[in-house]
């Protein structure tokens, strides 16, 4: 769906002088791609014994889930704050998929840039006694609204009750844009555009009065200061004056990781402990006027059930939030128009959220509140639910071994202290003799050796070559049948977020990346252990060998870094 659409016949009957400002402030919304209120609570000052430990966590894991979707507005609201370091440690974990190539420096400037630019105004209600005073003062809306592609709007603050409701009705707003221009007996007044919304909160849940609240840092010991689903209700539904105007809510999301216990306290998120009311039965109970928000609401249980936050990960996260953003991360982020949204279904993502908490025996059920089932995630407007996919089609990391370019494998020598470890023989196509078959790597350590341990080696030496089956001169090394075990260039590796303080480091193409074999022999020669291969949130490409034909490097002295490990589960087996 496009911003650009056919002009009005009110626009059509404008004044010269106001229609090419129009059209520049239709091109100008169609860079805004959605809008985002993420909410994480972990600091009760109010409350004893109410602290949690995963709200900053959770917005920076939606966080990611905004950028990926290229939302273009967003405010972050967590107690403590989240700082700019925040944000910066977040997009250099993006990086390699988002922005390629980008320094820290770059990173670290695109965030400040990002921090310092003034919230669009959505709304322009303008007047002029002549179409030159209209014009101008379309002019001036337009030099407001105006943004670079790429550009976000980013807001970071305290979660406090009067800034959650600022941020819900800053939301609200942005996510129509209602443009109001009179002249004379001319007049335009029509809402543009409905963006996709987002809002996720992270923190306690309560009741009060039967109506159900969230509860900011300073809820108070009486839930005074906590923010209703009713006034939430008459932000994002408000009533219409006439048809055809929309509502912030029609294309809004909303996560809710809490739980609405029958209590008039602040209850969930528990820490791998019950909540302070016993748990209801899984009944999917949905908590009452969840579905008055927004057009589609993920509750992270059913009325009366706990939810749950862990150290998932190596962080604190509320373990819906974990699941649920893990498990869109394996579904890809499609192009829809101007907007983009996930291949994954509301009714997968729910499915497979709860089989990841089921698996982890958290007991609670999550509910989705909404008439979208099999419509994409993130759709905007009518969409087609034949376009996701009922299995993850996200892009996984393979082998990190490149079989190069045009060429139909490659050979790698590895060699510990200048003495040779292994060889390793990476295919593209299939040997036409037979033996090496396509997409395949086969790995041969040297004879005699029964364990190996790469960390062991003060320098390791990599030197590779690419390779053709038809050049006789340089057969490969060793038989296929000689390998000492094998695994698929294109296997599904353990991907695990953390700092690294093990690893042995390169440093081919100006950054570092890194590699360890650890692996065993066993009686009857099969192999078992593990390969790893780590690379900074800032580097490029996943392969840790050079995209080049040929290539040698050293392995450096070990580097703390902070990054992705990718593990590959050997055997036992042999070749």
């Amino acid at each position: 769906m496009t911003m650009t659409k056919t002009d009005s016949p009110v626009e059509r009957d404008a004044p010269s002088a106001v229609k090419p400002v129009l059209a520049a402030a239709r091109e100008q919304i169609s860079r805004l791609r959605g809008g985002a209120l993420l909410i994480g609570v972990e600091r009760y000052p109010d409350l004893t014994d109410k602290d949690l430990p995963a709200g900053r966590n959770d917005v920076l894991a939606f966080w990611k889930v905004c950028r990926r979707l290229g939302y273009t507005q967003i405010r972050a609201l967590s107690s403590p704050a989240l700082t700019e370091d925040d944000l910066v440690r977040a997009e250099l974990e993006l990086a390699p998929e988002l922005s390629p190539g980008e320094t820290r420096e770059e990173v670290e400037a695109r965030v400040r840039r990002w921090l310092s630019r003034k919230e669009p105004e959505p709304t322009a209600e303008l007047a002029g006694e002549t179409a030159a005073e209209v014009a101008e003062r379309a002019q001036e809306w337009l030099s407001r609204m105006r943004r670079e592609p790429g550009d976000l709007e980013v807001t970071l603050g305290e979660a406090t009750s009067d800034e959650v409701k600022r941020g819900a009705a800053w939301l609200a707003r942005g996510l129509v844009t209602h443009v109001k221009l009179t002249w004379g007996a001319w007049e335009i007044d029509e809402d543009w555009m409905a963006l996709p919304g987002l809002m996720t909160y992270s923190g306690h849940g309560a009741q009060r009065d039967g109506d159900l609240v969230l509860c900011p840092a300073d809820t108070g010991r009486g839930l005074e200061n906590a923010v209703s689903f009713s006034e939430l209700h008459a932000l994002f539904n408000p009533a219409l004056d006439r048809p055809g105007r929309k509502r912030p809510s029609d294309n809004l999301t909303i996560v809710l990781d809490c739980c609405f216990a029958a209590a008039n306290e602040p209850t969930g998120n528990a820490q791998r402990v019950p909540t302070l009311t016993p748990a209801g039965p899984a009944s999917g109970t949905t908590p009452l006027a969840a579905k008055e928000i927004g057009s589609r609401v993920f509750c992270a249980s059913g009325r009366d059930e706990p939810s749950y936050q862990a150290m998932l990960g190596g962080h604190w996260h509320g373990a819906f939030t974990w699941a649920l953003t893990v498990a869109l991360e394996q579904w890809k982020v499609q192009q829809d128009g101007q907007f983009k949204r996930s291949t994954m279904s509301h009714a997968e993502l729910l499915f497979r959220a709860r089989m990841l908490l089921q698996a982890l025996s958290f007991r609670q059920h999550p509910i989705l509140v909404d008439g979208l089932g099999n419509l994409p995630v993130f759709h905007h407007g009518a969409s087609d639910g034949g376009a996701t996919s009922p299995v993850p089609d996200a892009e996984r990391p393979g082998g990190q071994i490149d079989p190069t370019g045009d060429r139909d494998y490659a050979y790698y020598r590895i060699l510990a202290n200048g003495a040779l470890l292994l060889e390793i023989v990476a295919t593209r196509t299939a040997s036409p003799q037979g033996g090496f078959t396509k997409g395949k790597e086969y790995w041969k350590i040297r004879d005699g050796l029964t364990q190996i341990d790469t960390n062991q080696a003060s320098s390791i030496k990599v030197v590779k070559r690419g390779r053709m089956w038809s050049d006789g001169n340089n057969p490969p090394p060793f038989a296929a049948a000689a390998a000492s075990f094998t695994c698929s260039l294109d296997a599904t590796w353990t991907a695990r977020n953390h700092a690294s303080d093990y690893r042995a480091y390169a440093d081919p193409s100006g950054g570092h990346q890194g590699f360890r074999l650890n692996a065993g022999r066993s009686q009857d020669g099969t192999w078992a252990g593990t390969i790893e291969w780590f690379r900074p949130a800032s580097q490029v490409h996943p392969m840790f060998f050079s995209n080049t034909t040929d290539a040698e490097f050293t392995l450096t002295a070990r580097r703390d870094a902070v990054g992705t490990t990718f593990v590959n589960h050997l055997g036992p087996q042999r070749a």
